[in-house]
């Protein structure tokens, strides 16, 4: 009983989602959508696919990423997001509300 405690304790530990301290920055995606349109900015600003695909290449080998959602986000936004971190090798991200404005 008590090796399974443990084992569901390791296997929680290792699916934790970054933790706040843990992403820099310019890991953090916000998304931008707006009517037929989901934008990805980093810094205040638009990432270009090549730049996507180069830091995507980043979050694929550990670095954490972070997707920092706005209220009244599409789902289909988000899952396209997921869809193209994944294309890329991107297994895990952090999906978190933005704050209030």
């Amino acid at each position: 009983m008590f090796a399974i405690f443990l084992l569901a304790l390791a296997l929680q530990q290792q699916s934790a989602p970054p933790a706040t301290g843990d992403v820099a920055p310019e890991d953090v995606i916000v998304v931008t959508a707006k009517k037929h349109k989901c934008r990805l900015s980093i810094a205040s600003r638009v990432i270009s696919d090549s730049e996507f695909q180069k830091r995507a290449a980043e979050w694929a080998a550990g670095r954490p990423v972070r997707v920092m959602v706005p209220a009244g986000t599409d789902y289909q936004c988000l899952a396209k997001i997921m869809f193209r971190l994944n294309d890329h090798g991107v297994k895990r991200a952090a999906f978190v509300d933005a704050p209030a404005e």
